[in-house]
């Protein structure tokens, strides 16, 4: 069940932690990024918790949580009591494996980092990754997210000029 945003929807609150020394969390840009989805997904999300932290305490929340062994890229909660005044969400993503990918991909750590932001919050908006189908919808939907936000802001960053 995902909550429809109205187009002025207010801009979700977001905060931001980080644990991890891996890379540096662009904060203001994230809390862009996550508005950017909520609007771009017609979604009301109304607050959002993102912790980066290191692979050791990503796995072993992962084992605590998923039960697997490891890190993983990103953990995500709804924790939302009342659907009408939006999604509430906690993002766990591992700024230490944002950093290998991203060297081993050739991007930079902040857009890896800014990929799994997208991913945990899809999950929470009702995307699936479990088949392959939801797991291609998914990869594109993300990809295409990212991509149209890191557009708008290569222009907007062009014409502050």
């Amino acid at each position: 069940m995902m909550a429809k945003a109205a187009k002025n929807q207010d801009s979700p609150k977001v905060a931001i932690s980080s644990a991890q020394k891996a890379i540096r969390v662009p904060r203001k840009r994230i809390a862009e990024l996550v508005a950017f989805v909520a609007q771009a997904d017609r979604c009301r999300v109304a607050d959002v918790d993102i912790a980066v932290v290191d692979s050791a305490k990503m796995a072993e929340l992962n084992r605590r949580y998923l039960r697997c062994a490891g890190a993983t890229d990103v953990l995500s909660f709804d924790l939302s009591e009342a659907p009408k005044i939006g999604l509430s969400v906690q993002l766990i993503v591992c700024g230490d494996l944002a950093a290998t990918e991203a060297a081993t991909r050739g991007l930079t750590p902040a857009r890896e980092l800014m990929l799994y932001i997208v991913h945990g919050l899809l999950h929470v908006m009702g995307y699936e990754d479990q088949s392959v189908r939801g797991s291609v919808r998914m990869q594109a939907r993300q990809e295409e997210l990212l991509d149209q936000f890191l557009a708008r802001a290569a222009q907007s960053k062009g014409s502050a000029k």
